[in-house]
Formats: C-alpha cells, structure tokens, sequence
C-alpha cells in the first residue's frame, strides 16, 4: 500500500464554526465495558508505538467490539464487519444500500447504527448481520449513540445541529427493533455547544463538545434514577484540538484529537498522561482498545477519517492500529 500523506489542518482556536463544520459528520460510540489491561500498560506515545493500516473504510467514523470480539466500524457509505484472512483483514458491508453512518451501538445481540440521513438501524448479530431503518429520529446531524441503564439508546443531534442535544430512546423490551418514545433528554444552547461524541458506563454518561472557552473537552454527568441528566463537569481537556470520540479504559479515557491528528491517554483526574505525535493520525474519529481474537488486548483500534464527505482519497479513509514496537534484536 503506497504510503498516505499528512494533512494539515487551520489551528482550531481560528472559529467554533471550524467545529460545526469539521466535525459535522463525526459521529460516537457504544457502551464501554471495564479494561481488560491497566491503562498504564498502553503505549500511546510515538516514542514506543506505531501505527500500520489495515484496510479501507470510506470515511472511517467509529468502531466497536461485540462481547465475543467481533468488530463493526461505520463510515460514509455503510457500516462494516471487520474479519481476518491470515494476515489480511477485509470488511463486508452490512447494509444493502448506504447511508453516511456516525455512532454505533450494542444492546443484547442487536447492534444500532446512526445515519446522518437521520435513520436509526438495527442488525441482529447473527452469522450474517443485515442493517435496516427501524426509527426515524428527526436529527439534522444525528451522531454519537451509546446504550444506557434499562436497556435505553442515547443519541447526540451535533455538533453542527442547530439544536443540539442528546436524545433518548426508549426500546420495546419484547422487540428492540421498535422504539417506543423518543424525547429530548439534554439541551444544548445553540451556538455555544458542540456535542460529539458519546459513551455510557453503569449511570455516568460522557460527551465530546466544543465550547467557546474550551475547543475540546470531555464531559461526564449521571442518569439519574428518575432518568433525569445530573450536572455535568470537565473530566478531560484536549487543548486546541477539536474533539471527535473517544473510549473509556478503567477510569482512564482515550481520546482522537480530530483537528491535531493524534490520540491521547488522559487519567481520571483528568491529567494527559501520554500522546502520539501531531499529526501521526489523519482525522482520527474514534480509538478503542483491542479485543481478541481479532487483536491484542493492548492494541489500540483508531479510525483515521480524513476530509470530510471523501470516501476514496488516500487521505485518511483507513482503519489503523496502533501497538508497540517490537523489540530490536
């Protein structure tokens, strides 16, 4: 494969409306499961990893492990299951059609799929997974999707809505391919937030946003018991980079740094504890750790997107893993 050049990107602090419109397709994630490794142990650092392609995903936007290790990622034209031939990997497509698809998600055996044409999809994971349209969410720029507590789907309309917020789904319990109420769950004020990216452990949900005062940062607040969101409060700060999704690691996150081409490793007080070099990333939309028997348990997975609305660049439009060197003799 011939080697992909960098690109470089305007400084972010230029304009939040760089954000709406950098980041409008970018899309989140599912729920996130305890580390298999301790956060520690991870090489995110340029000094002791490197990353090698693996294969072509049109405008590569998120990705996700089943429990038993299948892996899903989601792009510009379809939403694909990734599996191995020897060394090779390959990416069979789910949908018989296209979308532009953003977050995914999985509750039980069904995996869900957001598109930006404002669908909601579902698959059951069986041998042969098929998507098809189960909802239609009325989101202009429908985005980061999680699963949360009682079995419900939260999921941004962002960052370059005009009324940005966080939906809630409520699911039938006997059929999860019918959605029985959709409602507003969190309000954003528009043209002072940016939501993106999106990620639900036990009652704490975690977004991605973009501020006046802060480009790139990772919020968290709790569902309450009533349903209802908490106060939310700053967990990461990703400086003048704008953010797209990120992962949770124990009580560590891993952050793509859409704008500077990195990915970074931040503790649970919110301290960066490690970073790739700027630029070793084109447009990175998503990292999450590996899982066997596809990858090791300390492989980093990154989504490497590129120019927005390309699916057939060599500028980005890859997925890529991350992992650190081997040894020399």
């Amino acid at each position: 494969m011939k080697p992909r050049p960098k690109v470089w990107f305007p400084n972010a602090a230029s304009s939040l409306l760089l954000a709406a419109f950098f980041l409008a397709a970018c899309e989140q994630g599912a729920t996130t499961t305890a580390a298999p490794v301790d956060p520690a142990s991870l090489c995110v650092d340029s000094s002791c990893g490197e990353k090698t392609v693996l294969l072509d995903v049109p405008d590569a936007e998120n990705l996700l492990f089943s429990p038993d290790g299948r892996l899903f990622v989601s792009g510009g034209l379809n939403v694909y299951e990734v599996s191995r031939d020897g060394e090779a990997y390959r990416a069979r497509p789910l949908l018989d059609g296209s979308d532009n698809f953003t977050g995914l998600a999985l509750r039980g055996d069904v995996l869900y799929a957001n598109g930006f044409s404002g669908r909601l999809y579902a698959a059951r994971l069986d041998a042969n997974p098929s998507l098809r349209p189960i909802h239609e969410l009325g989101l202009s720029s429908a985005n980061g999707l999680a699963s949360g507590p009682g079995g419900a789907l939260y999921a941004v309309n962002g960052p370059a809505a005009l009324a940005p917020k966080i939906v809630r789904l409520r699911l039938d319990p006997a059929d999860p391919f019918r959605v029985l109420e959709q409602s507003d769950w969190l309000r954003f004020a528009p043209g002072s937030s940016f939501p993106n990216g999106l990620q639900i452990r036990g009652h704490t949900l975690y977004y991605s946003e973009s501020v006046p005062t802060a480009l790139g940062r990772i919020r968290k607040l709790e569902i309450g018991r009533d349903g209802q969101p908490g106060t939310a409060e700053t967990v990461a700060s990703l400086g003048s980079s704008l953010p797209d999704d990120f992962s949770l690691v124990g009580d560590a996150i891993l952050a793509a740094y859409f704008t500077d081409g990195r990915i970074g490793l931040f503790g649970a007080d919110g301290t960066r504890l490690a970073q790739t070099g700027l630029g070793s990333f084109q447009s990175p939309s998503q990292v999450r750790l590996g899982q066997p028997p596809l990858f090791a348990s300390t492989d980093l997975l990154v989504t490497e997107k590129g120019l927005l609305g390309d699916n057939s660049s060599r500028i980005g439009n890859v997925l890529s893993v991350f992992r650190r060197k081997a040894p020399l003799p």
